[in-house]
């Protein structure tokens, strides 16, 4: 499975309920406020060896999607490393003299401002949310919509791109969505999230394997898409493309809402009405004021969770279309649930209080800053679908929900 960190898995029966002291405590009514991390996350489900130890903590499995190149200099994921590097400038729309047009970009003008990013509410430390500081985004361009498979499907066309999945022969599926015949020939999955499978042959265009294919999906987002991949196609939509730094995207997600967990607000579900695609399993789960705490759940409950079927109580089980559900008042589409985001930023923890105008995160790293959460989120698992949530990941990985939307400068 090469370049992928992939580890046997131990055979053991699937977990069909939780603790029985999880469904005591399930049975607690849940109170109005708002909910908050346990401290500790010592309560019911939660186990120190898996709540942190994985960048990105918490239980959908994300943050362990990593590439590792093996370091033979003849390896294939070096070559493929190496093509990548090229593409940014290879399929720059300079270079190929076209792009999308306006319309297809469908880039919304933003004039920025002042806004608060991060959050302090002790949501996964690790990944760095906070401080809550005080930022300036110039006027910058965002795309409405996360890139769709159409969009992706024309830039391939005109360019003959290859993602770097296809390079790499294999991306990451979640093993209830891959058919038995493909199954039954994987032998490996991650050690931190076995629910999560190495696929040959996943891609872009066979999310789930490839024995899967997008037909009927034309507007739904393009996954299987690395950061690289994601830079290649915006430096070719559009003459000034490039994918959002962290703030302008984060400024964007908020719509203008100040101290907001979500786009329209703090209410999940305001009247009952869904407004993002995130996951309902038919399992069991506590109802807790502090549910948030099992989202460092072991990894069997982990594994019990996401082997249950997903009752899609939202409308759909794996991606939703790009344009479903309201815009927020900016104009944006689905910046939290659905699919995860690339945005240009390299990762870092540490971000200082102080007043910032167009921050860029640090000038190096390993990994890139993803946004938004995705089809995989619920607060039981993963409780990243909110405007301040990130996750990192290494600029080559790909995984079956992650994509990315669009950002341009304003003027050259």
């Amino acid at each position: 499975m090469g370049g992928l960190r992939c580890f046997k898995v131990v055979g053991w029966a699937l977990v069909g309920l939780l603790l029985a002291s999880c469904l005591v405590e399930a049975m607690v009514d849940p109170a109005p406020t708002e909910l908050t991390p346990d401290d500790g996350a010592t309560g019911c489900g939660a186990d120190p060896a898996f709540g942190a130890a994985e960048e990105g903590g918490g239980s959908c499995g994300c943050g362990a999607l990593n590439r590792e190149p093996s370091g033979d200099p003849n390896s294939d994921d070096l070559s493929a490393q190496a093509e990548s590097a090229h593409d940014v400038d290879k399929y720059a729309a300079q270079a190929n003299g076209h792009g999308e047009s306006e319309e297809q970009a469908a880039l919304l003008h933003l004039s920025g401002g002042v806004f608060t990013m991060g959050s302090d509410d002790g949501f996964f430390p690790d990944d760095g949310e906070g401080p809550a500081r005080k930022v300036q985004v110039s006027p910058f361009l965002i795309g409405a919509h996360e890139v769709s498979n159409a969009r992706f499907a024309a830039f391939v066309a005109a360019t003959g791109y290859r993602t770097e999945a296809e390079r790499f022969g294999n991306s990451f599926v979640v093993e209830q969505f891959i058919s038995p015949r493909i199954s039954a020939q994987i032998s490996s999955a991650v050690a931190a999230a076995p629910w999560w499978l190495p696929v040959d042959g996943a891609d872009w265009a066979h999310p789930e394997g490839p024995d899967t294919n997008i037909s009927g999906r034309a507007d739904h987002p393009a996954v299987h898409i690395s950061w690289n991949d994601a830079n290649a196609f915006c430096r070719w939509s559009h003459p000034r493309g490039r994918l959002p730094t962290e703030a302008e995207w984060e400024f964007a997600a908020r719509g203008g809402l100040e101290h907001r967990l979500f786009p329209w607000g703090n209410k999940m579900q305001p009247k009952g009405e869904f407004r993002m695609n995130t996951w309902q399993s038919e399992m069991k789960i506590p109802t807790d004021a502090n549910v948030f705490k099992h989202s460092f759940l072991p990894i069997h409950d982990g594994h019990a969770y996401y082997s249950a079927k997903n009752t899609a109580e939202d409308g759909f089980q794996l991606t939703a279309p790009v344009d479903s559900y309201k815009p927020n008042k900016f104009g944006l589409y689905n910046t939290v649930g659905n699919v995860w985001e690339w945005t240009n930023d390299w990762h870092t923890r540490v971000h200082s209080p102080d007043f910032v105008v167009d921050p860029r995160g640090p000038p190096a790293g390993d990994k890139k800053v993803k946004k938004g959460g995705s089809f995989m989120c619920n607060i039981f698992t993963c409780y990243r679908y909110r405007n301040s949530a990130r996750m990192p990941l290494t600029p080559d990985s790909s995984a079956a929900n992650v994509g990315f939307r669009c950002a341009a400068d304003v003027s050259p």
